[in-house]
C-alpha cells in the first residue's frame, strides 16, 4: 500500500485535509421564525432608537474621572440615561465582525468570516430586519451586510462621500452634518411611525481630550437635533463602541418592542428598561424562547442516545409550561428573574452542541497520527549498528498480530453500526473512520516488516523535533537547538582550527545570538535592505566564484531597478515588472555548466532579497555560508552523511532559516508591508510572494546539500520518510492548538503552522526535485573540488 513516494504524500495529505474539514465544519440551526411578541395595553418603552456607534473608544477612557472629561454627555447620564460597562464575548475579530455581533447578536466563527472573506459572504438576520423602517449612516461594505436597511426615494440615503478622505475627525463631522440634512428634509414623515431604527457610524481616531471633546459636541449636537425633530419624547439613544456585544441588541429589541434577531445569542440586561415590571419580564420571555429555539434545534442535529449536556427536550419543555404558568399567575418578578436565569444555560448548551463534534473529530485524528508516526517508523531503515545490537525489537508475534487486527475489525465494525443508527453526518463519519484505515496500513506494514529501528536510534530524531517545535513557541529555544546541533555535526572542526573553522564559529555565535534581537520580518527598513543588496553582490566575490556575463547582467539590473526604487521611487512599476521578469527567468532558465550550483545560490539569493523589506536577506545569506563553510569542512575531513544526519540538517535549518528572521504571526505585518517590495503588492500575486518569502530559503538549503553531496539523491525516500516522522510528530502537537474562536490573524496563524509544517515533508519532495533538475548530481561529478 506505501510503495511510493505519491501514497506517503496522499497518506500525509489526509490528515491535513481532515483537520480542514473539521475547522471548517459549522452546524447550523438551519432557518428559524422569529418569537410572537404579546401585544400589551401599554407601548414599548421607545418608538424610535438612535444608535451612534463609536470605533475604538474605551470604557476606561470615556469614563475615567467619572465622565468629567465629557460635560455635556455626563449630565444627560446622570439625569436620562444609564451607563455601563460593555463586555462582549470572545469573537472572531475581522473589520465586520464586531457589528455583526452588535446588531445581529451573532458572533461569526471562523468558517463564516473565511466564506465573507472569498466573497461568499450571506445576510443574517438583524434587528433591521425586524424594524419597520431602519437608516443608516455608515460604510459600503456594512450596508452589504445588512441588505434590509432601507433605501427610499423619499429619503437622502447617504454613506461617506468620495471626497472626504482627509482625517477620521472630518469624516465623523461629514457623518454628522449628512444626519441633520436628512432631518431637516423628509423626517416628518416618520412622526408617527414606530420600530424605527437610526445607525450612526462614528469613525475612529485614537483617544485623547481632544478628540473626546469633539465626539461629546457632536453625540450632543445629535441628540439635541433628533429631539428638536421628534418633540414627543418617543425616542430611545444607544452610545456605544464597535466591542460587538451580544447583550445590547437584544436591548434594542426590547427598546423597540420587536422580536429579537433569530440567531442572537444576546440576553437582556436586568433592570435596563424604563418600562413597567410586566413589559420587562415578557421582553425577558420572548428572549429566553428565541435562545431556546435554537438550542432546541441544535439538540435535534446530534445524537439522541449518546451522552449530551443535561439540557434535554424535558428541561426544555418544563421551562415553557412553568413561564406559562407564572405569567398566568401575574407572578411577573418571579417570570422576570426565571427567564434570566435560564438564560445562560441555554448558552452553555449551545456551546456545548456547537463543538460538539469538534473535541472527537480531533481526538480521531490525533489517533490516526499516532498510528502513522508508527508506521513511518517501520519504514525506517534499520542502521549497521541496530542490526549487532540486542536492541533490535521484534515485531510482536504472528499470533498477537492476528488478535490485534481481529480487535481492529471489530471496533470498525461496532463504529460504523453505531454511527449508522445514530445517524451521524457523513463527513463526520468519514473523519470518525480515519484511524482505522491508518491503523490497518500499520498492522499490514508490521505483518510485512520483520525489523523496526530501534528506539534509541530515535533519540536524536524526537529531540530534534522537539527544538523545532519549540521553536514555535519561543525562538530562542530552536536557536540554542540550532547551535547545539551545528556544534555537535562539526565537532571535529574544533580540534583541527583553521581560518575556515573561525569564520564559522563567528558565523554560527552571530546567527544564534540574531534570535535575541526583535524580529525583521514585516518591518520596513530601507537601509537594511540595501545593505542586503550590497551583501548579495558582493558576496560571490569575497568568496572567490566568477559567474558568467549573463549571470552578472541579469541581476545587476534587477538590483539598479531596486536601489532606485528604494532611493526615489519614480516609478514603482518598473521595478515591479523587473522583478517578475526576472522570477521568470530564474524558475525557466538555468545554465547546466561547471558552476552550476553558484549561479542557483546567487540567482535565489537575489530573488529572496527581492522579497525583503529589511535585514532578512543578509540572515538568509549568513546561514546559508555557515551551512556551505560547516559541509565543507567535513569533506575536507572526508566525512559523509547518511539519510537520518541530512534529513536532520533539513529540518533544523529549515525552520531556523524561518523563525531567525520571524515567526508564522508575522507575515501579518508582512502582508501589510508587501507593497514596499520590490515585488509590489497586488491581490493577485500578494499569495505567491509570500510563499516565495517562505520556501526560498529552504530551497537554498537544499542546493547547498545537493551540491557538496552529491549521493544524497540515491537516499531521497529515506530521507523522505524520515522527515515524515518528524512533521507528523510535531503537526500532532500542533493540531490541539488549533482554533476557531478569537482574533481573525491568531486563528489563521495557528492553522498556517499546523498546515505547513504538517505538508512540508511535500514540500521538501517537491523543492528537493527541483534542486535535482537545477544543480542535479549529473553535473555534479564536473564540479572542481
Amino acid at each position: 500500500m506505501l510503495e511510493s513516494n505519491k501514497s506517503f504524500v496522499l497518506f500525509q495529505l489526509l490528515l491535513l485535509f481532515s483537520v480542514v474539514l473539521i475547522y471548517i465544519r459549522s452546524p447550523s440551526t438551519g432557518s428559524l421564525e422569529p418569537q410572537e411578541v404579546e401585544p400589551l395595553k401599554e407601548p414599548p418603552p421607545a418608538d424610535r432608537l438612535v444608535v451612534l456607534v463609536r470605533d475604538g473608544l474605551s470604557a476606561q477612557t470615556f469614563l475615567a474621572n467619572r465622565c468629567t472629561n465629557v460635560p455635556l454627555l455626563q449630565e444627560l447620564f446622570l439625569h436620562q440615561g444609564l451607563v455601563g460597562v460593555s463586555r462582549p464575548e470572545k469573537t472572531t475579530y475581522h473589520s465586520i465582525s464586531p457589528y455583526i455581533s452588535l446588531f445581529s447578536g451573532f458572533n461569526e466563527d471562523a468558517v463564516r468570516v473565511a466564506r465573507d472573506w472569498v466573497g461568499n459572504s450571506a445576510p443574517i438576520d438583524s434587528i433591521f430586519d425586524r424594524c419597520k423602517r431602519s437608516f443608516a449612516w455608515t460604510t459600503t461594505e456594512l450596508i452589504s451586510r445588512f441588505p434590509k436597511i432601507e433605501r427610499s426615494r423619499e429619503f437622502s440615503f447617504e454613506t461617506f462621500g468620495e471626497g472626504v478622505t482627509k482625517s477620521c475627525s472630518e469624516l465623523e463631522d461629514f457623518v454628522c452634518r449628512s444626519v441633520q440634512r436628512f432631518l431637516r428634509g423628509g423626517s416628518r414623515l416618520l412622526l408617527n411611525s414606530s420600530e424605527v431604527i437610526f445607525f450612526i457610524h462614528m469613525t475612529s481616531v485614537k483617544s485623547s481630550c481632544e478628540s473626546l471633546q469633539r465626539i461629546q459636541e457632536n453625540v450632543y449636537k445629535l441628540y439635541t437635533i433628533f429631539e428638536k425633530t421628534f418633540p414627543d419624547h418617543r425616542t430611545a439613544y444607544l452610545f456605544t463602541s464597535n466591542l460587538g456585544d451580544p447583550q445590547a441588541k437584544t436591548l434594542m429589541s426590547a427598546l423597540l418592542g420587536v422580536p429579537p434577531p433569530v440567531y442572537s445569542r444576546g440576553m437582556l440586561p436586568k433592570g435596563m428598561l424604563n418600562s413597567s415590571l410586566r413589559y420587562e419580564a415578557n421582553a425577558m420571555l420572548t428572549n429566553a424562547k428565541q435562545l431556546l429555539a435554537q438550542a432546541r434545534r441544535l439538540r435535534e442535529l446530534h445524537p439522541k442516545k449518546l451522552p449530551a449536556f443535561w439540557l434535554n427536550f424535558q428541561m426544555m419543555d418544563n421551562f415553557l409550561k412553568e413561564s406559562l404558568a407564572l405569567k398566568k399567575q401575574r407572578r411577573f418578578r418571579a417570570l422576570l428573574d426565571y427567564s434570566c436565569n435560564f438564560m445562560p444555560v441555554l448558552i452553555m448548551g449551545m456551546d456545548y452542541f456547537k463543538d460538539y463534534y469538534r473535541h472527537v473529530l480531533v481526538i480521531a485524528v490525533s489517533f490516526a497520527g499516532i498510528g502513522w508516526i508508527y508506521c513511518l517508523r517501520c519504514h525506517l531503515t534499520v542502521g549497521k549498528k541496530c542490526r549487532v545490537q540486542t536492541e533490535i525489537q521484534e515485531v510482536t508475534s504472528s499470533k498477537r498480530l492476528v488478535y490485534a487486527r481481529g480487535f481492529h475489525r471489530l471496533l470498525t465494525g461496532l463504529l460504523v453500526i453505531l454511527m449508522m443508527l445514530e445517524r451521524i453526518p457523513l463527513v463526520v463519519q468519514a473523519i470518525l473512520l480515519i484511524p482505522s484505515l491508518y491503523w490497518m496500513t500499520t498492522l499490514k506494514v508490521m505483518g510485512e516488516r520483520p525489523k523496526m529501528v530501534c528506539r534509541k536510534s530515535l533519540i536524536s530524531t524526537i529531540l530534534l523535533a522537539l527544538i523545532c517545535l519549540g521553536g514555535f513557541l519561543r525562538r530562542y529555544i530552536l536557536a540554542v537547538g540550532y547551535f547545539g546541533f551545528a556544534s555537535y555535526n562539526n565537532r571535529d572542526a574544533f580540534q583541527r582550527r583553521g581560518l575556515q573553522f573561525y569564520l564559522w564559529l563567528l558565523l554560527l555565535l552571530g546567527l544564534t545570538g540574531l534570535s535575541a534581537l526583535p524580529e525583521s520580518l514585516g518591518c520596513s527598513q530601507p537601509s537594511a535592505l540595501m545593505f542586503s543588496i550590497l551583501l548579495t553582490i558582493l558576496r560571490p566575490l569575497a568568496c572567490g566564484v566568477y559567474l558568467n556575463l549573463l549571470t552578472w547582467l541579469s541581476n545587476l539590473l534587477v538590483f539598479l531597478a531596486a536601489l532606485e526604487y528604494i532611493l526615489i521611487g519614480w516609478h514603482p512599476w518598473v521595478t515591479y515588472m523587473v522583478s517578475w521578469i526576472y522570477l521568470g527567468f530564474v524558475a525557466i532558465w538555468q545554465r547546466r555548466n561547471l558552476q552550476a550550483s553558484e549561479v542557483f545560490f546567487f540567482n535565489l539569493s537575489t530573488l529572496y532579497t527581492l522579497t525583503c523589506t529589511s535585514y532578512e536577506s543578509v540572515v538568509i545569506q549568513m546561514l546559508a555560508m555557515e551551512l556551505q563553510l560547516a559541509l565543507r569542512m567535513k569533506l575536507n575531513r572526508n566525512e559523509s552523511i547518511g539519510p537520518k544526519t541530512a534529513a536532520h540538517y533539513i529540518l533544523v535549518y529549515s525552520w531556523y532559516s524561518l523563525f531567525v528572521i520571524g515567526s508564522f504571526p508575522a507575515f501579518d505585518d508582512y502582508l501589510d508591508i508587501l507593497h514596499e517590495t520590490c515585488f509590489g503588492y497586488s491581490p493577485l500575486t500578494y499569495g505567491l510572494v509570500m510563499v516565495l518569502k517562505l520556501i526560498l530559503p529552504w530551497l537554498l538549503v537544499l542546493c547547498i546539500l545537493a551540491g557538496n553531496y552529491k549521493n544524497l539523491a540515491s537516499l531521497e525516500r529515506q530521507i523522505f520518510v524520515r522527515l515524515l516522522l518528524m512533521n507528523s510528530a510535531m503537526s500532532l502537537v500542533l493540531l490541539h492548538g488549533v482554533t476557531d474562536v478569537g482574533p481573525w490573524m491568531e486563528i489563521l496563524s495557528r492553522l498556517a503552522e499546523f498546515a505547513v509544517v504538517q505538508a512540508f515533508p511535500v514540500l521538501w519532495l517537491l523543492l528537493w526535485r527541483l534542486t535535482q533538475l537545477k544543480v542535479g548530481s549529473k553535473w555534479m561529478l564536473q564540479l572542481p573540488k
